[in-house]
């Protein structure tokens, strides 16, 4: 006969092997950002220190480093419904993707190289924000359409199809110098409160210290480009060839994924 202190013990013992034997909770598993909607040719995601393949239906995480091989693409909705394309021989890190409701969020990457097409939902709140970084620019939208290339030449090229996008050159202008930098080493972009049909260069307040020369930032609208040389220098917002754009392979094919998505 057992005894309650017996009791005690196996009711323990069960207790931990149970435990042991249990497998992990979903809610273990790392919380999604997105997911793979579109594949072609190799794409893989690095994380846990290795390069894992991507399939359609695959979970994007965050700070996974997304590239695509030679003859490649891929298309990532993000939480919000936002939509990013990435063509051939392309790599994009992920920095920041933040989701709570319908006010906050907040996501931010890093293309590294190749040519990303991008449909960010409407951004609602103060602290909303979307943008992508390359080695000399940065791209911060509410609520548009855009393509950012980052060519070989270590040049960048934004281009706007709606609404409004603000480029600036303060990753290569307003880098931090010292190890007291104002922003603590890490350049912040200004919140942009961005409309169309806004003014064509908009007034920020740049850090307390910049090296070489200060930042400058424009506003480029609906069919409109803006290029940053590998140097920084960046040019005002111009028209570009709309005929000769939407003959590109690649805007052809984004443009009906863009009405597919519409249509679904």
């Amino acid at each position: 006969m057992l005894n309650a202190r017996n009791v005690v013990k196996s009711s323990i013992i069960l207790a931990v092997v149970l435990a042991v034997g249990l497998p992990m909770s979903a809610h273990s598993a790392p919380a999604g950002v997105g997911k793979i909607t579109y594949t072609k040719g190799k794409v893989e995601a690095f994380r846990g220190g290795a390069w894992t393949k991507l399939a359609k239906e695959s979970k994007v995480l965050p700070r996974d480093t997304i590239r695509t091989g030679k003859k490649s693409r891929v298309e990532i909705v993000l939480v919000d419904k936002s939509i990013i394309r990435l063509g051939s021989r392309s790599k994009l890190k992920i920095s920041k993707a933040l989701y709570a409701g319908t006010t906050t969020k907040q996501f931010s990457a890093k293309m590294m190289r190749g040519k990303a097409y991008a449909t960010v939902s409407k951004l609602l709140g103060s602290d909303a924000e979307f943008k992508v970084e390359t080695s000399n620019a940065v791209a911060g939208v509410r609520g548009t359409t855009f393509r950012i290339d980052s060519k070989r030449d270590k040049s960048t090229v934004v281009r706007v199809y709606t609404g409004a996008v603000a480029v600036s050159n303060a990753p290569i202008y307003a880098k931090p110098s010292g190890s007291k930098a104002a922003s603590g080493g890490k350049f912040q972009m200004p919140r942009q409160g961005v409309k169309p049909g806004g003014p064509g260069r908009v007034e920020v307040a740049g850090p307390s210290e910049v090296t070489k020369k200060e930042w400058e930032e424009f506003v480029a609208k609906a069919m409109q480009e803006v290029r940053v040389a590998a140097n920084g220098e960046i040019t005002e917002p111009v028209s570009f060839n709309a005929e000769a754009d939407a003959a590109d392979e690649w805007v052809a094919w984004n443009k009906s994924r863009d009405e597919e998505a519409l249509n679904e």
